[in-house]
């Protein structure tokens, strides 16, 4: 376990970093450095989309450089501390006691999937979870693909509130194959990545996220796609070296975990000089060619961190050490962030706690994933029943949509099932699909009541099931005629628990 200690620094003598550059809105550039306990300003150069900003020389640029850089990926708005997830609150306060103790030697950047999967964070859309990374200053968030679950339109929004760029090289607009700046945050001289200066050295940041539209609901993904990463990735950072980078974090919404891929080249030739991944939630720390290629199991349970130094006279970045902060730590040694708490309290938790915290019923036994996802096929296929012959009806969820090990026994609230189920994809209705068509489309993912290998090839069924999997671009059902119910599984969840009180798992 790492010792975590605050240190109280006096302050020191201002040491300016020259930069000359834009604001964002009202803001300057500085207005997004790393907060202190003494007086010493950072230094942080950031984009926008319509201005550009250039790094002049600075002093002290010899000898050894400490560095620290922090980052989390796919956070799914873990707000509210629980057994397993420290929460924002006090998240952000181990993170601002780093910053504080470390000074000007910090980078935070953030691997995409941020916003959804909490009523906490999807009532307000994400907007908490922005202003909250105002306030600890994040570097910067690659864009994941959970961040087009509200489509384009939150992520703009979103984007405009953030004091922090949004990176995502290789997100383009299909129909012109152009970078989509109304996403993706651009500069005309560090292009669509950002630049940054702490301890004297020039930090670049690449953003980009692996080849997910399939992982995205189709409707939400069709005005862009994206491309493979490997070109775009070499090409951002031979610009952000030509403008002055010293080295390079790449933060990438993709998984390295069980290979290389399309990264294989850029670790190879030392492009990049830290990795930070995301998207599968596994814990990741590998080391190749001296490059850290780290991953979190998500949703806060763990910071990843590397500590070292650059060397100006070498002219690289030396790793001292690559670690995982765990959740358990944090909750133990940190008390909740009186600023976060405050901005959660006085503008979002009222409206959040007057949907999530509504007691809908009760477990009798904890109930697991598995039959979670049982019971999401379960409602639907009352649902159908309502308006359809029971006896030709397959109800069908993915497993991947439920966001939960499991929930406890004993009282359920309504933000027990949103968390469960937080993604607002909506329940369809596809009629006089052959058997032989309907046993394709089910796939791995789970049916009721009629199992895969009952149905019959050359017989009719209606099949309920969610949007994003009839609108996956896998799905062979897409064109059939259809009904949009406008309902979402977690409602009729919800339901189900406020008609039958005590719900017990095994009878499901």
């Amino acid at each position: 376990m790492k010792k975590k200690t605050i240190i109280l620094m006096i302050p020191l003598l201002i040491f300016t970093l020259v930069v000359s550059g834009c604001e964002r809105g009202s803001e300057s550039l500085s207005d997004n450095s790393r907060p202190t306990l003494g007086s010493e300003e950072p230094t942080s150069t950031t984009t926008t989309s319509t201005t550009s900003t250039t790094i002049t020389s600075t002093e002290g640029r010899t000898g050894q450089k400490e560095l620290s850089f922090y980052a989390t990926n796919d956070f799914h708005g873990s707000i509210v501390e629980t057994n397993s997830e420290p929460g924002i609150f006090k998240l952000g306060s181990y993170l601002k006691s780093e910053f504080a103790a470390k000074r000007n030697k910090t980078v935070y950047v953030d691997a995409g999937d941020i916003w959804q999967g909490s009523a906490d964070s999807n009532i307000n859309r994400g907007k908490f979870l922005v202003e909250a990374m105002n306030v600890l200053k994040l570097d910067a968030q690659t864009i994941g693909n959970h961040e087009f679950d509200w489509y384009d339109t939150v992520i703009e929004t979103n984007k405009e509130l953030a004091n922090y760029p949004f990176l995502g090289a290789n997100i383009m607009v299909r129909e012109t194959g152009e970078l989509a700046t109304n996403l993706v945050s651009y500069d005309e001289t560090f292009k669509a990545s950002t630049m940054v200066t702490r301890n004297d050295v020039n930090i670049g940041i690449i953003g980009t996220i692996g080849m997910l539209e399939g992982s995205i609901l189709a409707g939400a993904i069709a005005p862009y796609t994206f491309k493979p990463v490997t070109t775009y990735i070499e090409r951002e950072a031979e610009n952000l070296r030509a403008q002055g980078a010293d080295m390079i974090v790449l933060s990438t919404h993709d998984s390295l975990a069980n290979s290389l891929g399309a990264y294989a080249p850029i670790i190879e030739n030392k492009v990049v000089d830290i990795i930070f991944s995301g998207h599968h939630h596994v814990r990741d720390n590998q080391f190749i060619n001296d490059v850290p290629i780290m991953q979190t199991e998500g949703n806060g349970k763990q910071v990843m961190e590397v500590h070292g130094y650059y060397d100006f006279n070498l002219k690289e970045f030396k790793v001292t050490s690559r670690e995982f902060t765990e959740a358990a730590d944090i909750k133990r040694d940190y008390t909740e962030d009186t600023e976060l708490l405050n901005l959660f309290n006085e503008k979002y938790a009222e409206e959040i706690e007057r949907v999530k915290g509504e007691v809908i019923g009760s477990l009798t036994n904890y109930i697991n994933k598995s039959t979670l996802v049982k019971l999401a096929n379960k409602v639907m296929y009352n649902f159908a029943s309502i308006t359809h012959n029971p006896d030709t009806i397959i109800a069908v969820h993915n497993y991947g949509g439920v966001r939960v090990d499991g929930i406890d026994a004993g009282e359920v609230t309504y933000g027990d099932i949103y968390k469960a189920f937080p993604f607002d994809n909506e329940i369809k209705m596809f009629e006089d699909v052959l058997g032989s068509t309907a046993s394709s489309f089910i796939g791995s993912n789970a049916s009721y009541p009629i199992g895969k290998f009952d149905i019959q090839n050359d017989q009719e069924y209606t099949i309920v099931t969610i949007d994003y999997v009839s609108d996956s671009k896998y799905s062979n059902i897409r064109e059939y005629p259809h009904t949009v119910t406008g309902e979402y599984v977690r409602e009729l969840i919800a339901e189900y628990f406020r008609t039958n009180g005590e719900i017990d798992p095994y009878t499901i």
